[in-house]
């Protein structure tokens, strides 16, 4: 902590320069024409920004609540695509720098700025991963987008009707690419690993079985009520969708997976570690090298051993730290009987958890979250665990496996569900989706070090809203988080076979590292994402560790979640800028 703690006054130092500006300075910005022309220009890259993700990314405007007149269009993973794309970023972001943030009008304002500066930084910086060359992912490929799609995709209108048609045809044509890229990326010396291939064609393979009239995709038009565009959409997907899936996973198996990289670690591919310094910084707004990284984590794991020994001295009369985590591991007094129960309990938590969290927060989202078990074919295929954020026309939604009943425990389940929920990510977004924004746009720029680093936060504040039941709960709850900084980092880039980075994981006695070839291979697909969590939930800790120093008596939890929360996903240098503005008006009023 010692050592991140000045990293977060250096931060703090520079945010306070770039983003601090008085009351009063904001009234005379608002009265000058340079405030006007400025805000003006903001707002109009801003939109141009909308444009180009509704152009490029227009499927994920449903969960990140950006919205759309239109509904027509899938991913566009051309060559010319990608080129245009970066085009259009880096004329943004040349006319973004003749703005002096100074000039802005409010705190809003530049806080849009600083996100938008920031996207747009990251993704120039990842494009040296060449991503589009070995994209195959179990996680979050274009049948996962698929299937949600179905759910969420309007099929209300004669418009939305069309566009449906539009969009899942045009997916048959986005497989077809998928082959040539990965064909070049081949020849490049760009692969996915063997085993994240693996899982892709049994997901794919599970797909392209099902018949057409039980089919998920064609739940979608099951929604519609009308016969005309059930068969036309059924058409779709027997003569374009379906068939243009099977071609591509007949590539996989026979012409992709015996070239696939064995490696999981990123740096098998061309300017692996250039890569993962540019993902880390994506990820989490930082810019530190994966040695940093790891020692950063390393020293976070010890210090938690230390506690961890001591609560298992407390509660299960252990001897070590080894110890500790064996017996909380294995209490079989908190071990799941069936699927049934799992979700039982999931949902008694939820429920726990929203009341027992709002004394922490001056108010609590209005927007409800349900626990759902994810689509059959996706289980058992190394999905985890995830909240999908919801809007005015659908609840949020925690999403599970439930075939890992029988690996999962209490412990598990508190802490996962903790952390998609309340106090964690459901509570974070469903917060921010109330706020007043400069742009519409703003829901996009996710920050994963804040996103991730408050769901982290949240596990501990759990504890303080005595939300756990259980010891196990509190002893294994700390014996995970940081050790994804280590592993991740390890895996990737600093010569950790893949039986030291699994040693690691089964390590801190969590039920998901027990097999930790899931998580592994997850950590292969997104390089330096599992870093996020820890790099973003430091800074948090550090952060309300000097406000309760600089307040003493004044300092109140409330108030440092309301800062911490209000502007949404901020980069966390302007998260640090915003909570030491608050301690100097604190300390003078």
């Amino acid at each position: 902590m010692t050592y991140l703690y000045k990293v977060s006054v250096g931060m703090l130092a520079l945010s306070s320069a770039l983003f601090g500006c008085s009351v009063a300075n904001d009234m005379a910005d608002t009265e000058s024409s340079s405030a006007f022309d400025s805000s003006e220009k903001l707002h109009n890259l801003a939109n141009q920004y909308s444009e180009i993700f509704l152009t490029n990314s227009q499927t994920d405007s449903y969960f990140l609540n950006v919205p759309s007149d239109r509904h027509n269009l899938f991913l566009n993973n051309s060559p010319d695509g990608f080129s245009s794309l970066g085009d259009s970023e880096d004329e943004i972001l040349k006319n973004l720098a003749n703005i002096d943030p100074a000039n802005l009008k409010s705190d809003q304002e530049r806080a849009f700025y600083f996100k938008l500066k920031e996207q747009l930084e990251a993704n120039v910086g990842v494009r040296v991963c060449k991503a589009e060359l070995w994209s195959v992912n179990h996680m979050f490929g274009p049948h996962i987008r698929l299937s949600l799609l179905s759910e969420f995709q309007p099929v209300e209108t004669v418009q939305n009707k069309s566009d449906a048609i539009e969009r899942w045809r045009s997916a048959s044509g986005y497989y077809e690419q998928e082959i040539i890229n990965l064909k070049d990326g081949l020849k490049l010396g760009y692969s996915a690993p063997k085993s994240v291939v693996s899982r892709v064609i049994k997901q794919v393979d599970a797909l392209t079985r099902i018949p057409i009239d039980e089919h998920p995709f064609f739940s979608l038009a099951q929604r519609a009520e009308d016969p005309k565009f059930a068969a036309a959409f059924k058409q779709v997907l027997v003569d374009d969708l379906i068939p243009s899936m099977k071609r591509y996973n007949e590539f996989l198996k026979i012409d992709y997976l015996p070239k696939a990289r064995v490696e999981l670690g990123i740096h098998a591919i061309p300017n692996g570690r250039e890569c993962y310094m540019a993902q880390y910084r994506s990820y989490t707004g930082l810019q530190r090298t994966p040695e940093q990284v790891f020692q950063l984590g390393l020293n976070a794991v010890k210090k938690n051993k230390i506690e961890i020994t001591r609560l298992g001295a407390l509660f299960y009369q252990a001897e070590s730290f080894s110890e500790a985590v064996e017996r909380a591991s294995e209490d079989k007094s908190q071990k799941f009987n069936s699927a049934d129960e799992m979700h039982e309990f999931y949902e008694a938590l939820v429920a726990k958890s929203k009341d027992l969290s709002a004394d922490f927060f001056y108010g609590m989202p209005s927007m409800v979250m349900e626990v759902k078990a994810i689509p059959e074919y996706e289980q058992g295929s190394g999905r985890s665990a995830h909240y999908t954020p919801g809007n005015e026309e659908r609840t949020a939604r925690f999403a599970y496996d439930p075939t890992t009943y029988k690996s999962s425990s209490y412990a598990s389940a508190e802490t996962v569900t903790i952390h998609e929920g309340y106090p964690g990510h459901h509570m974070q977004i469903a917060l921010s989706q109330e706020q007043d924004t400069f742009h519409q746009i703003e829901s996009t720029f996710m920050n994963g070090a804040f996103v991730e680093g408050w769901g982290r936060y949240a596990e501990h504040l759990a504890e303080e809203a005595d939300i756990y039941q259980y010891a196990s709960t509190k002893i294994l709850r700390r014996a995970w988080p940081a050790r994804g900084m280590v592993a991740d980092t390890g895996m990737h880039l600093l010569g950790w076979s893949n039986e030291e980075v699994a040693d690691f994981l089964r390590e801190s006695g969590a039920s998901f590292a027990k097999d930790p070839s899931a998580l592994m291979d997850r950590m292969a697909v997104m390089p330096a994402q599992l870093t996020s969590y820890d790099s973003g939930a430091l800074e948090i800790f550090a952060l309300r560790e000097l406000m309760q120093k600089e307040l003493d008596e004044g300092f109140d939890i409330k108030d440092f979640h309301e800062i911490i929360l209000k502007n949404g996903s901020l980069p966390l240098p302007m998260l640090n800028g915003k909570v030491w503005a608050f301690i100097q008006e604190k300390k003078k009023g």
